[in-house]
């Protein structure tokens, strides 16, 4: 696997709530953005995304990846679900925090990904760029239904509403997707600091427009757009090629 991934926390807020890692040895990539308005969404994200790479590291065979050692995506999440809430139960002042999570996983023939919340995994295979998450919001649900556009699904007030997160609920409920494993995939993992600002297509074009670079190169072009067209959030991309 060849990762790379950048963070940048915008032109006004005061600090960074994204948290991206991964480990290639396990074969396991995350991102959460913990939320905005909420208290202590950054120490949400790191919770989670801490948990995951902690439980990959530990439970993965020395010549296999966590997912081929037998690891469910699922019930990655629901432990990374039950480190936030395990926070909170220790120490009320941090009641209410919550992130959002991306997960990839890969072993020898299959890719694994899941996801809570509206950041999103998509994937580039030659020049087609599928998105292979669903925002879990309520706008999504109205685009869906064909209640409102694309367009006006972009500039919705209630965009950054979500259904699902960690830290939420007891119980996490991830979707979880396994795709046959190709060496000519390219995956993308990133926070609505870029989904929400550049649009599908803008995206497509720049990995496309890049593709001789180097995975980091192409990361900072897409964390530029997103700076270029707004700023005004948090934002983070990981690049993964399998």
């Amino acid at each position: 696997m060849e990762i790379a991934g950048e963070s940048h926390r915008g032109y006004t807020r005061s600090r960074n709530e994204d948290r991206i890692d991964w480990d290639r040895r396990a074969g396991v990539v995350v991102l959460a953005d913990g939320l905005g308005g909420l208290p202590f969404g950054c120490e949400a994200a790191r919770l989670a995304v801490d948990t995951v790479i902690h439980i990959a590291r530990a439970h993965h065979g020395a010549d296999h990846t966590w997912l081929e050692s037998g690891g469910d995506p699922a019930d990655l999440i629901q432990l990374a679900n039950r480190a936030v809430l395990s926070y909170t139960e220790r120490d009320r002042r941090y009641e209410g925090m919550g992130t959002t999570l991306a997960l990839l996983c890969a072993a020898p023939d299959e890719i694994a990904v899941a996801h809570v919340g509206d950041s999103r995994i998509y994937r580039l295979r030659g020049q087609q760029l599928e998105r292979l998450t669903r925002d879990h919001t309520p706008v999504q649900r109205a685009l869906e239904a064909g209640e409102i556009s694309v367009e006006a699904a972009r500039y919705a007030p209630e965009r950054n509403m979500l259904e699902r997160a960690l830290g939420a609920v007891t119980r996490a409920e991830p979707d979880v997707t396994h795709l046959p494993r190709s060496t000519d995939d390219l995956f993308l993992l990133c926070s609505d600091g870029l989904s929400g600002h550049v649009d599908d297509e803008t995206i497509r074009q720049i990995l496309i427009d890049h593709a001789q670079s180097p995975l980091q190169e192409r990361c900072h072009k897409l964390i530029e757009a997103a700076l270029e067209h707004s700023g005004e959030d948090n934002v983070s991309v990981i690049l993964v090629r399998c």
